[in-house]
């Protein structure tokens, strides 16, 4: 290094100051937090207004699967803490690669602890705490990084408002996030104290990094950052302290990396291997440098969103971004100016700049684990992704405001007001699904997934919602018509079948025909896709020796099921019904089971298949009082109905009913083993013999 850029990095970094202990009274105390608290409590204030109207946000989304589909969360047991320590995030909803236990002890909390349950309002009021939390974090990293109180206000602010952040907030599943991202900025304030404190408050801090390391790992796996942002500051101010000094920073950061990444590794384990899908990421079907140009160009978008937040998703999957080309366009430029970008970080670094260098490679490397530039991930992009991104982006944007007071504070009011306003205008769109998707179409009109979801939320509405349910999902499979079965999802055609088959209900028999063979086509070109998926799934397995379970798309199965007996095929839907019930062992198969079975003239094997879904939720009571009336009906003279009290309720001690009912444990329990689910196998098994006196060599 020549002498002149020594003495530049001498001079840009700040002489130490020499402080006499402060004597410990609470007037000082006091005295040194009330700036501190003014100006938290001004943030927060300013949050709450921008995010005022996202308490009545719903479930939309992922939530449905992660929230209100997950049973672990719905009490605190010991069997439930233990299904969340050694189940992935997504339990049995999804094959994945994600173990995230502290965000689902979270949810937990919510349900079984506050009460909320599946009232979303108590979700939405945590997840704006944690953004709260986060964004005190943010400004005492800008007291640290930039070392004035306005300009660590405008940071914490600035980004604290931005609407790209609403996936994180306004959505209950981005609280994964926000806790990844509270163990990324407590972690590395701690590490920055921890170099000028001594004695019990050094041990206090390293304690301190390796508990907030714990958190973010923990709950999302971005979290890994840490380390690295760790080290971007001790490059930027190398002379700070130094190097074996902030060696028990790193150290503490390993201990609950390595326990993390061992309890995953065992967890995952037991599970399929995950295969990411066409739709989700196109990147997996380009070329080697084609997946690289593209990634690069989203990493330009990201950049863009943050400056221009006006046209947002809740979707960027299949058709909303098409892959780059090596030629001279919007694309290329976008990839160029990433490129730029990394090079003013080492200008800056060189020059004596560790401000400007630490906040743009923060950008890059905390948005490296979900840029698909090293690897592949389960989609192309997300605006979640940039929750903590985002922080880099605002910090350089600081560094450029103006020095001038009243100019300065001019800009940092518009910002803050432009960008509140724009969140609260956002929150609107994650009311329910349909506003969601509907602001989706109107950015990304091609977007595959978003007709599906409209499509899937107008059929829920029923009536006259049905014709626009139609229009969407003929426009879904417009877009996917031509892509291989290999490159597909099932979902959509499952989605489509369902709102023909009900268009079809509603014109009645005779006339609905043609709507009901529309429905019969379209799972048939579903299923195609769901084999090749599964195949590629037993593929992907098999190269790893792994043992395959059963996987699909289990609704489809269940729709041919349904459109089947329209067609007056019960013995083609029973098997269709029987194979879906096999991959997942839903009540709703039971539901359908038993109608084939009634439409067969066999009542007693009806009554066996609604057995069989109370077996595998006790709280079905619309399954529970489809089989009383059956009894009543069928078998009137028989012990099976009790009228005790003068009301009516199934004899589980008659004869008829004790025999059904163990007859539907075994099947279930079968299910659940075939399914690769034996500790449920084990349960119901369990449950039948000891509680209902089911003869045990029915379970051997």
């Amino acid at each position: 290094m020549s002498r002149t850029r020594k003495e530049r990095r001498a001079r840009s970094v700040p002489p130490p100051i020499e402080t006499k202990p402060l004597p410990r009274s609470p007037a000082v105390t006091l005295s040194i937090l009330r700036p501190h608290a003014a100006r938290l409590a001004a943030l927060w204030a300013l949050a709450a207004a921008a995010y005022a109207n996202s308490f009545q946000s719903g479930m939309v989304l992922d939530n449905a699967l992660v929230i209100l589909r997950d049973p672990r969360i719905r009490a605190v047991t010991a069997q439930n803490i233990s299904l969340i320590l050694n189940k992935d995030y997504w339990y049995s909803n999804r094959t994945s690669v994600v173990f995230r236990p502290l965000t689902t002890f979270s949810y937990l909390v919510n349900w079984a602890v506050f009460g909320n349950g599946a009232n979303p309002a108590g979700y939405h009021l945590v997840n704006f705490a944690l953004h709260a939390a986060n964004m005190a974090l943010v400004y005492f990293l800008g007291l640290v990084i930039l070392e004035e109180g306005t300009a660590a206000l405008a940071l914490a602010g600035i980004w604290g408002l931005h609407p790209l952040l609403t996936e994180s907030v306004t959505n209950v599943v981005g609280r994964a996030d926000l806790l990844a991202a509270f163990g990324v900025l407590a972690g590395l304030l701690c590490h920055i104290k921890n170099r000028t404190a001594s004695g019990r408050s050094r041990l206090a801090l390293t304690l301190g990094v390796a508990l907030a390391a714990g958190v973010g790992i923990f709950s999302k796996e971005s979290a890994a950052v840490l380390p690295g942002i760790m080290l971007l500051y001790d490059l930027a101010w190398s002379s700070r302290a130094s190097w074996r000094e902030r060696a028990t920073g790193y150290l503490a950061v390993a201990a609950p990396f390595a326990v993390y990444f061992y309890v995953r590794s065992r967890v995952l384990s037991q599970g399929p291997e995950y295969l990411v899908s066409f739709l989700e990421n196109p990147l997996v079907g380009a070329d080697f440098w084609t997946a690289k140009l593209t990634a690069i160009a989203v990493i330009g978008k990201s950049l863009w969103l943050s400056v221009w937040p006006l046209r947002l998703s809740a979707d960027y999957s299949y058709n909303a971004i098409p892959l780059a080309r090596w030629r001279l366009d919007w694309d290329f430029a976008i990839a160029m100016l990433c490129l730029a970008g990394t090079a003013a970080a080492i200008w800056c670094y060189r020059t004596g700049k560790p401000a400007f260098f630490f906040w743009i490679a923060w950008f890059f490397v905390s948005l490296a684990p979900t840029a698909n530039v090293f690897f592949l991930t389960g989609t192309i992009m997300a605006e979640r992704f940039l929750y903590l991104p985002l922080i880099g982006v605002v910090g350089c944007a600081v560094l450029l405001l103006p020095r001038e007071p009243r100019s300065r504070w001019a800009a940092i009011g518009l910002l803050c007001l432009a960008f509140g306003a724009r969140t609260f205008a956002r929150n609107f769109d994650w009311r329910d699904e349909h506003n969601l998707f509907t602001s989706t179409l109107n950015t990304y009109p091609s977007s595959y997934k978003a007709h599906m979801a409209l499509a899937s939320d107008l059929l829920a509405k029923g009536g006259a919602a049905i014709d626009a349910a139609v229009r969407e999902s003929d426009r879904c499979l417009a877009i996917l018509d031509g892509l291989p079965p290999e490159q597909q999802d099932t979902q959509p055609y499952a989605t489509a079948a369902a709102v023909y088959r009900v268009k079809g209900d509603q014109l009645g028999a005779g006339r609905g025909a043609d709507w009901y063979s529309k429905a019969l086509t379209t799972l048939t070109k579903g299923q195609k896709v769901d084999l090749a998926v599964i195949r590629e799934m037993q593929r992907l397995n098999a190269e790893h020796g792994k043992q395959v379970f059963v996987f699909g798309w289990v609704p489809l199965y269940l729709e041919f099921g349904r459109v089947y007996l329209r067609m007056s095929d019960p013995q083609k839907a029973l098997e269709y019904l029987s194979y879906g019930r096999l991959r997942r062992p839903d009540k709703e198969f039971s539901e359908e089971m038993a109608q084939a079975w009634l439409a067969q003239g066999d009542w007693e094997h009806a009554a066996v298949a609604l057995a069989e879904g109370l077996v595998m939720d006790p709280d079905a009571r619309e399954l529970a009082s489809a089989m009383l009336a059956l009894y009543r009906q069928k078998s009137p003279q028989s012990c099976a109905v009790s009228e005790a009290g003068g009301q009516a309720s199934i004899n589980l001690e008659c004869r008829l009913v004790h025999d059904q009912v163990c007859d539907a444990s075994h099947n279930v329990a079968v299910s659940y083993r075939q399914n690769g689910q034996p500790d449920r196998a084990l349960a119901t098994a369990r449950n039948a013999v000891q509680g209902l006196g089911c003869a045990a060599q029915l379970f051997q």
